[in-house]
């Protein structure tokens, strides 16, 4: 038995990690009792507040997924470099991205309606993971993106091990959604609304090709991230300076899925009902018994090291 107090440091870890978990399967309790009770409603039927949507996303414009390159409406990214210790190794992520601020078209029999990713728990499946173990060669795409966006992955004897994965959602997939159907200027914050015209700008100048040319500052063809983010910073500030000048006049979409004020439930997934169901109960059943295993077991312990018993 460890001495030192490495062992009563890791217990009292493993008591409060019990805990956190035992409590994030009731969240995902209250999400699943709200999947299971909320029924779907149509586009042409959704009422105000929180509703539950299936149907096919779409956008006039899709992005390429920056490791895949496959077209998508939809997409976030990390990158990962694994760090190790004399006792342990973890995975910490030295890049991330994604194109919430975006909105998609998620559309059914009946209509279409604008969905603002920002915010939402994704339950996505993977769709690329690539890592460098085992002398992997590195494949061009990842190079290049190394190369675009500053990532150091030379190490003095070897290469640094690293992590690249890619979630995304292609045109014309059909997605489940649980959100809040809200009116842009009566339901959102002032700062919220000025998103909403921001991305409704940006998604009518992804179809500019002045606009998408004067992006590309390098020419050469391609809109790195870097190059997106300038972009999109230069039109929030010529839209903060008409919003200062003026009231805008433009008609915009008026109502939109995002996450609520009251309610913060939003959920975007490329799966089923039926499959995130069963996701989310294995969830509830893992962290609920594991977690309270975890902290009675620790807890336990920590008593018989102080002697308690």
């Amino acid at each position: 038995m460890a001495q030192d107090g490495e062992d009563i440091f890791w217990a009292a870890a493993g008591f409060f990690s019990g805990i956190f978990f035992f409590f994030k399967g009731f969240s995902y309790f209250h999400k699943k009792r709200l999947i299971d009770n909320i029924p779907t409603s149509t586009i042409r039927g959704l009422a105000m507040g929180l509703v539950e949507l299936v149907g096919k996303v779409k956008k006039e414009t899709p992005f390429r997924g920056p490791f895949t390159n496959q077209e998508c409406v939809l997409y976030k990214y990390t990158v990962e470099r694994l760090r190790q210790s004399d006792k342990h190794s973890e995975w910490a992520i030295i890049a991330k991205g994604d194109s919430f601020f975006c909105p998609i078209w998620v559309e059914d029999t009946t209509g279409k309606i604008m969905v603002s990713a920002i915010g939402a728990e994704l339950i996505w499946d993977v769709n690329y993971e690539f890592s460098n173990s085992r002398g992997k060669p590195f494949p061009q795409q990842l190079l290049d993106y190394m190369e675009n966006n500053g990532i150091n992955y030379r190490g003095l004897f070897s290469s640094a091990r690293l992590r690249f994965r890619e979630w995304h959602i292609k045109p014309g997939q059909e997605v489940y959604c649980l959100g809040t159907a809200q009116k842009v200027d009566s339901q959102i914050s002032d700062a919220e609304s000025l998103n909403f015209k921001l991305i409704q700008r940006l998604e009518k100048l992804k179809e500019d090709p002045v606009f998408m040319s004067e992006a590309d500052s390098n020419k050469d063809g391609k809109i790195s991230n870097d190059e997106w983010d300038i972009a999109v910073r230069k039109v929030e500030q010529s839209l903060l300076e008409n919003e200062m000048k003026s009231a805008s006049n433009s008609k915009v979409q008026d109502v939109i899925i995002s996450r609520g004020l009251a309610e913060k439930t939003f959920i975007i997934s490329d799966k089923s009902q039926k499959e995130l169901t069963s996701w989310m109960r294995a969830k509830i059943l893992l962290y609920i018994f594991g977690g309270a295993c975890l902290s009675l077991v620790t807890l336990g312990y920590l008593l018989f090291r102080f002697r308690v018993f």
